[in-house]
C-alpha cells in the first residue's frame, strides 16, 4: 500500500510539476525578458515548487532530513539533466552556446549551497527558531536574484510590448492551468513525503540519501522537461538558467523548511551522508560553470569528456553517501 501510495503521488506531482513548467514558460515569455533571467528565476522557481511543497509536508510531518536531503540531491540531479542534455545534443556543446554572464547565475547556486553546508556543520545561533545559515542564504538569494535583475540581457527589439510569440488569451490559460497545478502539488505533497519515508525505512536506507535519491529523483522531473523541450527548441539559455536558478531556489527553499519546522535550525543534525551529498552538489555545479568556460562549439572527441566527468562525480557522490551515517 505504501508503494501504491508513493508511485500515485510522485505521479501527481510530476504531473503538476511539467504543468507549471510549461504555464510559466508561458508567463515568462510575456515579459519579453532575456532567456538567461527567465530561466533563473520565473521557469526555474515554477519547476521548484515540488521540491518546496513536498518537503515542507515532510518537515511538518518530522522527516526534516528527507526534506533537506531532496534539496541538495535535486541540485545533484539538475547538473546530471545538464550533463545528459549536453551529450545527447549531437555535433555541439550545450554549455560552449550559452552566455558566459550564465557563470553569475552558477556562481550565487555555490555561494548559497556553502552557506547551507556551513550551518550544518556549525549551526550557531538561531532567531526566533530559524537558524542563521538559512537567514543568510535568504538574504544572499534576494541580494543576488536583484544583481541578476540589473544585470539581464535586454529583450529583443520588438520585444518590450512582452506579447512576443504568445496568442490572445493564451497567457488567461496558462495563468489557469499553473494555479490548478500548484494546487495539485500542495495535495499531493504530504503523501509523497509520508511514503517516501517508509519507503526508505523499509528498504534500509537514511531519510537523507532516501530524499537525494528517489525524492530529488521525482521532483526534478519538471526541470527534465524544460530542459529537453528548452533544447529542442534551440533555447540554450532557458535551458542552463532554469538549472542553475533552480538550484539557487532550492537553497532558498531552506528558509521555507527552516519557518516550518518552527523551534529548531532545520539544518542542524543533519546526517553526514547529506552534507556529502551538498559538497557533491557545489562539484557537479563547477564542473557545468568549466564547461560554459570552455568556448569551444564543436566536440573535439566523439563523447565530450566534461558531461562524463560530471556522471562519475555523482555515481560516486550516491556511493560514499549510501556508506555514510545518515
Amino acid at each position: 500500500m505504501t508503494w501504491t501510495v508513493f508511485l500515485l503521488s510522485a505521479t501527481a506531482v510530476i504531473v503538476a510539476g511539467v504543468r507549471l513548467a510549461r504555464d510559466g514558460d508561458t508567463i515568462a515569455e510575456k515579459t519579453g525578458l532575456g532567456g538567461m533571467w527567465v530561466g533563473a528565476i520565473l521557469v526555474a522557481a515554477a519547476t521548484s515548487l515540488p521540491e518546496l511543497g513536498t518537503d515542507v509536508s515532510a518537515v511538518w510531518q518530522g522527516a526534516p532530513k528527507l526534506a533537506v536531503g531532496d534539496l541538495f540531491g535535486s541540485n545533484m540531479a539538475n547538473m546530471v539533466i545538464l550533463a545528459v542534455a549536453d551529450l545527447l545534443v549531437r555535433h555541439t556543446r550545450v554549455l560552449a552556446r550559452v552566455a558566459v554572464n550564465q557563470l553569475a547565475v552558477g556562481t550565487l547556486a555555490i555561494a548559497l549551497a556553502a552557506i547551507a553546508t556551513l550551518g550544518m556543520l556549525v549551526p550557531g545561533w538561531t532567531v526566533a527558531g530559524v537558524g542563521w545559515s538559512t537567514i543568510v542564504v535568504g538574504a544572499a538569494y534576494v541580494a543576488g536574484m536583484g544583481y541578476l535583475h540589473r544585470n539581464r540581457a535586454e529583450p529583443p527589439f520588438g520585444a518590450g510590448d512582452g506579447t512576443t510569440g504568445v496568442r490572445p488569451g493564451e497567457l488567461r490559460r496558462a495563468a489557469l492551468g499553473f494555479a490548478a497545478a500548484a494546487v495539485l502539488i500542495v495535495l499531493a505533497a504530504p503523501f509523497l513525503a509520508y511514503s517516501t519515508a517508509i519507503v526508505a525505512d523499509q528498504l534500509g536506507i537514511s531519510h537523507g540519501f532516501a530524499g537525494m535519491v528517489l525524492l530529488a529523483a521525482t521532483t526534478s522531473m519538471p526541470e527534465a522537461v524544460v530542459t529537453v523541450t528548452s533544447i529542442r527548441a534551440g533555447a540554450y539559455e532557458l535551458a542552463v538558467g532554469n538549472l542553475f536558478g533552480s538550484n539557487c531556489f532550492n537553497m532558498a527553499a531552506l528558509v521555507a523548511l527552516d519557518v516550518a519546522d518552527g523551534w529548531r535550525p532545520v539544518l542542524a543534525n543533519m546526517g553526514a551522508d547529506v552534507v556529502v551529498g551538498a559538497l557533491a552538489g557545489i562539484l557537479l555545479t563547477s564542473l557545468a560553470m568549466l564547461g560554459i568556460l570552455d568556448r569551444a562549439d564543436r566536440r573535439r572527441r566523439i563523447v565530450d569528456l566534461g558531461p562524463i566527468a560530471m556522471l562519475g562525480a555523482y555515481v560516486a557522490a550516491l556511493a560514499v553517501m549510501h556508506r555514510m551515517p545518515g
